[in-house]
């Protein structure tokens, strides 16, 4: 029986899609490895990446959904030897939503704490969790300064994640707020992808818009700041040197997938509800420019803001505040308090910081759970069951969440999103599906398969990614990537070598998904191995 939904109108797809590229990928991650990378330096493999990764992907991403009809898992039927791929991409999907529902609950409790008419508690250092060197310059502009000390970095460090602090270890307990703010976010995601795309298929239209008018807003306002067009320039000229490091280059190729949601569940689930003969590759080719289009806009709100703070600080960009997670919560919510009316600016940017990340975890969210329900079709619904379902993935990866919310979360938060959805593991199942489409479907056989939906042919450029470019490329950067390997370091933190030799066991836990049913197929099917 025929149990899958379609979209309620193709401009649906449009939008989810648009949202998802306006996302925390882009929003939240974009510009805190453009400020750990060097600026402009980070921009030129990440356009590189764009045209050789981004695009051909998308539209394979995209293409094995609409044609299959299928969710993630299902769609690898189309070539069952590497059916392991799918499963691969669901646990990848199940582990990233797990960091990236406690990145939606820092925007709730900083959203939360907006709506004030006193001063924002970041820009103030008589709260309970201040040490006596905290510096709100604010009020007065010191210009020694260690990255701990700035009011903004203790409100982030010592309360929203509960750091000890020198003091004392008042605030280095479980973290009571947040799990309120972890709560109201699943229940949000829960709420908004309870009947599928019945549902989700309308919240994007404000979901991928609203987020566009607040960046302009606030990038138009960023840009008449003092100083704004020093840290601009940051983000625009490279430092050339920066280039000859490998890390640059795999963290570049990474964000990239990040930005488009290549190896996720989202894409293939998302085509798999739309009509056979709709044109993707066409709005692929307007969609993939408009988000690396989107990264720059956030890029340059980020960087206005960061050159600003640095200007009324007397210091250099650089030596504003440490790269990492916390980078745009310790920037702009410091940026607005600057402003006139900060509280209605923090409210209005923390607001889009929430639709955002709605944007980016309930097509997540909602994949896993259609690719889920696609193994047992008995299952599937828009009623009873399908509520149940969602709440019973959401309970599970809810409980995940919470080991996050105790004085060691960040560390625990860094070493999921490292080692159990981290840029290279993304780029292991590029190389995957690479192969997938160039040398197993065929890329000429997929040539035929596209034009047959969609009436256009594919480009030679594609084929050649497909088959020759995206392997080639990706196989080089993991060798260097085992070349160059040190451990995984938050801040001053080194951890130790069982818990690295434990995330790569967490990272098995999704690649060894590829071979292992590959090797089952082998096993089980019958005819030749080209059969």
């Amino acid at each position: 029986f025929n149990y899958r939904v379609t979209w309620g109108k193709p401009i649906e797809f449009i939008f989810s899609l648009l949202g998802y590229m306006v996302g925390l990928g882009n929003l939240w991650r974009f510009s805190y490895l453009c400020f750990k990378n060097g600026g402009g330096a980070f921009l030129v493999p990440y356009l590189l990446s764009v045209a050789v990764f981004g695009l051909p992907m998308y539209i394979f991403e995209i293409a094995i959904g609409q044609f299959t009809q299928q969710g993630k898992l299902n769609a690898w039927d189309r070539i069952p030897i590497m059916k392991g791929y799918g499963y691969a991409c669901i646990v990848m999907t199940m582990m990233s939503i797990v960091p990236y529902m406690l990145v939606m609950a820092w925007g709730v409790i900083y959203l939360y704490h907006s709506f004030t008419s006193n001063d924002l508690p970041w820009t103030v250092c008589d709260n309970q969790w201040n040490t006596q060197s905290c510096i709100s310059y604010k009020h007065s502009l010191v210009q020694n300064y260690s990255d701990t000390s700035l009011a903004q970095a203790q409100f982030w460090r010592y309360y929203v994640l509960r750091l000890p602090n020198e003091q004392d270890s008042i605030y280095g307990g479980f973290n009571w707020p947040m799990l309120i703010c972890l709560v109201l976010s699943y229940l949000s995601i829960v709420a908004i992808t309870i009947k599928g795309i019945k549902s989700s298929g309308k919240v994007v239209y404000i979901s991928a818009t609203l987020p566009y008018l607040m960046i302009i807003v606030l990038l138009i306002r960023g840009l008449t700041l003092d100083g704004a067009l020093n840290g601009i320039s940051k983000l625009l000229i490279p430092k050339f040197e920066e280039l000859a490091n490998t890390q640059v280059w795999i963290e570049a190729a990474s964000q990239v997938l990040y930005t488009y949601a290549i190896g996720f569940a989202s894409l293939t689930t998302f085509s798999s509800y739309n009509n056979f003969n709709n044109n993707f590759y066409r709005q692929a080719l307007i969609l993939v420019p408009v988000g690396a289009f989107t990264s720059l806009l956030m890029g340059l709100m980020t960087f206005s803001y960061l050159g600003h703070m640095a200007s009324v600080l007397g210091v250099n960009v650089d030596k504003i505040l440490k790269s990492g997670p916390g980078l745009i919560f310790q920037v702009i919510p410091l940026g607005f308090s600057l402003l006139p009316l900060p509280q209605l600016w923090s409210v209005l940017f923390f607001g889009m910081f929430y639709f955002v990340a709605v944007d980016s975890v309930f097509s997540d969210f909602d994949a896993l759970v259609t690719s889920i329900l696609d193994i047992f079709p008995r299952f599937k619904g828009t009623g009873r069951r399908r509520v149940l379902a969602n709440f019973a993935v959401a309970f599970v990866l809810f409980v995940a969440s919470c080991t996050q919310l105790t004085s060691s979360g960040i560390y625990i938060f860094e070493f999921i999103f490292y080692y159990g959805a981290s840029g290279i593991i993304l780029l292991l199942l590029a190389l995957c599906e690479s192969l997938s489409v160039g040398w197993l479907w065929d890329v000429n056989q997929f040539a035929i398969d596209l034009e047959k939906m969609t009436g256009d042919k594919l480009s030679l450029w594609f084929k050649l990614c497909y088959r020759y470019f995206i392997p080639a490329i990706t196989s080089s950067i993991f060798l260097f990537y085992c070349a160059k390997w040190t451990p995984l370091k938050v801040g001053d933190f080194v951890y130790p070598v069982w818990a690295n030799l434990l995330g790569w066991i967490l990272s098995l836990c999704s690649l060894l998904w590829i071979p292992g049913v590959f090797i089952y197929v082998l096993y089980k099917g019958r005819g030749s191995m080209k059969q």
